[in-house]
């Protein structure tokens, strides 16, 4: 009898640009994904209706109701809504696997997701997929959203930019993670937390890496800065990284020069990344997956469409920037 390949999901809870989610949904069907589960924390966002079509593709609405069985009520802090919608996937999903990402990640393989789960140790409850974060090689305007390189994390202590970012990367640098199933665990951001005391026995992922676009835009980047300065401010929200709140200390303090600072901190010397093994640039492009799930839909993937997006949808966060950018 021919052994079968373990099955995986991948959860998000999602408020982003339309486009984006259903990038996100075909890229990771296309790759393998047996199970989506997209947890929309806006209930009333229009971007939930786009997916009925597609059987594999869950969609919850993060309502008063759906909060009530989760939580009793909203958790403030974003960070707690995600973990629990994925603690929450993980309990009911079918596969052998579950992946929890944000919107502006994609998991890449070198060959196929499921080869390289089956590649875990019996005994591992949670396989680490590392992360690479996209850069821009040149000055030239991009066409896409998922335009550039990606570049991987130095050694610690290595490439600070001056307390502005981790490692060389302007976001996390500790990556996502596959969690088994059946087991006694919350499924975090990163990482999965034993419901008792104990480590998660944990592993390195091997052919797999997440790519992680972290601001699709440079309008897009300044808008999750001062979306978390908000967050923290008048929401309960939780405190910031140390170098995250270095960006956002310097974006505040100059928010004029704040398209600047992510120009200095986004498009690096490749050259250099590249003779020091830093430099990750794989084929990537989900053209080809959404033209096949969905099928006749003119999806605008450009800056300038994602740019107007947040212009519209999150101008209460963006009045405070300097106009004409």
């Amino acid at each position: 009898m021919t052994k079968q390949q373990p099955t995986w999901a991948i959860v998000a809870t999602v408020d982003e640009p339309p486009a984006l989610v259903q990038a996100f949904v075909a890229w990771h069907l296309a790759l393998g994904a047996a199970e989506v589960m997209l947890y929309f924390d806006r209930p009333d966002d229009p971007a939930a209706a786009l997916f009925s079509h597609l059987d594999a593709v869950s969609v919850i609405r993060c309502d008063a109701a759906h909060w009530e069985r989760l939580a009793g009520r909203r958790p403030d802090k974003h960070e707690i809504r995600q973990v629990r919608n994925a603690t929450n996937a993980y309990r009911h999903m079918q596969s052998d696997w579950l992946l929890h990402a944000d919107a502006d990640e994609y998991l890449w393989a070198d060959g196929s997701v499921a080869a390289a789960l089956e590649q875990a140790g019996s005994g591992t409850d949670c396989l680490v997929v590392p992360v690479a974060e996209r850069v821009f090689a040149d000055d030239a305007p991009a066409e896409t959203i998922f335009a550039g390189a990606f570049r991987r994390p130095a050694r610690k202590g290595q490439e600070t930019d001056g307390g502005l970012t981790l490692r060389g990367l302007t976001g996390h640098a500790n990556g996502k993670a596959f969690t088994r199933r059946d087991r006694r665990v919350e499924v975090s951001i990163h990482r999965a937390r034993g419901l008792k005391r104990g480590d998660v026995p944990t592993e390195a992922a091997q052919g797999l890496e997440l790519l992680h676009f972290d601001g699709l835009t440079p309008l897009n980047w300044v808008y999750k800065l001062l979306r978390k300065a908000d967050a923290v401010a008048h929401h309960n929200g939780m405190a910031a990284s140390l170098h995250r709140q270095a960006q956002i200390d310097a974006v505040q303090a100059d928010p004029i020069a704040a398209f600047a600072l992510h120009d200095r901190l986004k498009r690096p010397d490749v050259d250099r990344l590249r003779a020091k093994g830093l430099l990750a640039e794989p084929s990537f492009d989900p053209a080809e997956a959404l033209a096949r799930y969905f099928p006749g839909e003119r999806i605008d993937l450009s800056p300038q469409a994602i740019d107007a997006w947040l212009r519209r949808e999150k101008r209460d966060v963006l009045a405070g920037l300097a106009q004409g950018q």
